[in-house]
């Protein structure tokens, strides 16, 4: 009944080719709030793994991860929303801004980049606002360059 254990044991179980056992685990785990078992029941979903495809079912689960504030959830809602997926073609044009925002706060480059070209067009039915389009990009290239400042350290050198 320990909901993170269950994900663990799915996840392992699911690597090890027992998909059907491990939808049960993530299927349980979702039912008791965890957003990690949504995430994986909505990828069980989207890849008829374990159960048959379904990807409208596969957006519930993903859509109930983000709202609990599953990382992973977050940035796979705002890419789709990005991209104009089929599955959210209906989707509120308020609600589309606030999927692309949430990932762009919690530092999601591509989300901070469509935030930013929303402003520059009107996207979503929002007022063109040319300083905001500014802002969302200042703060993509800024990122941007702090995550190429940080360099692997260096391979140790073989002793001789």
């Amino acid at each position: 009944g320990h909901a993170p254990s269950q994900v663990l044991l799915a996840f392992i179980l699911d690597r090890a080719d027992f998909a059907e056992d491990a939808f049960a685990l993530y299927r349980d785990a979702a039912a008791q709030g965890d957003a990690e078992g949504d995430f994986n029941l909505g990828n069980a979903y989207l890849l008829g793994r374990g159960i048959a495809k379904d990807e409208k079912r596969a957006l519930q689960h993903f859509s109930k991860a983000a709202d609990a504030g599953h990382a992973g959830a977050v940035v796979l809602i705002a890419e789709w929303t990005a991209k104009d997926h089929p599955l959210l073609a209906d989707r509120p044009p308020a609600q589309a801004l606030a999927a692309v925002r949430r990932a762009a706060e919690a530092g999601h480059l591509p989300s901070m980049e469509t935030l930013a070209q929303a402003y520059r067009t009107g996207r979503w039915q929002l007022s063109v606002d040319s300083q905001l389009a500014m802002d969302w990009q200042a703060r993509a290239t800024t990122l941007r360059a702090q995550r190429a400042a940080v360099k692997p350290p260096p391979p140790p050198k073989a002793a001789s």
